[in-house]
């Protein structure tokens, strides 16, 4: 009898097991993907559509559109997703084509700020250093009914935090809460 007891508990250990990794979701970004945010920028919900018009080597263009109505491109180069140190926080121009400078990303982190955030438990980014944490129970973000695959920092007073997706060629924000500058946002669906 223990030993039908023992498997029974085998099997269900590997059914939950199984049934956690169904729920997970590793987001593939790629040309035509569209990502829809929620930003909330002084108690007001705003919507973000950014569809990937173009990734690769040598970047990645993001065509915006905000609140229905405000549309444009974000270009974070090659040299911004390997060396950005910090976000763009400048307010959208109707139909501009944004480069960024070098030292800046838009709805993306840099693949060094991920690398080291991973490697070292910690790694700077807005002049904020932020450290490696568990995931808060709960603050999982999820599209589609199933979590978004991603890493979670806070900076050092706890003030601020981030949830980047979890991978090293195109570092994705999932979620942002406690900026300093009063703009948060939270992925709400991908298309």
């Amino acid at each position: 009898m223990k030993f039908i007891g023992s498997i029974i508990t085998l099997l269900l250990i590997n059914l939950s097991a199984w049934a956690q990794t169904e729920v997970s979701t590793n987001l593939e970004p790629k040309e035509g993907v569209t990502l829809e945010y929620e930003i909330n920028a002084s108690g007001q919900s705003i919507p973000l559509i950014l569809k990937v018009s173009q990734i690769g080597p040598d970047g990645v263009t993001l065509d915006y559109n905000i609140m229905g109505s405000m549309t444009g491109k974000f270009i974070n180069s090659k040299t911004n997703l390997e060396k950005g140190t910090s976000m763009n926080w400048d307010q959208p121009i109707p139909g501009e084509e944004r480069k960024l400078p070098d030292d800046q990303t838009i709805a993306m982190v840099s693949r060094t700020f991920l690398k080291d955030l991973k490697t070292n438990k910690k790694a700077t980014y807005d002049n904020n250093e932020f450290q490696l944490k568990e995931q808060p129970q709960g603050s999982a973000v999820t599209v589609g009914g199933k979590e978004v695959k991603s890493i979670y920092a806070e900076s050092s007073d706890g003030a601020i935090r981030i949830w980047v997706l979890d991978n090293n060629d195109y570092p994705f924000l999932v979620k942002l809460e406690g900026n300093a500058g009063g703009i948060n946002l939270t992925l709400k669906d991908v298309r």
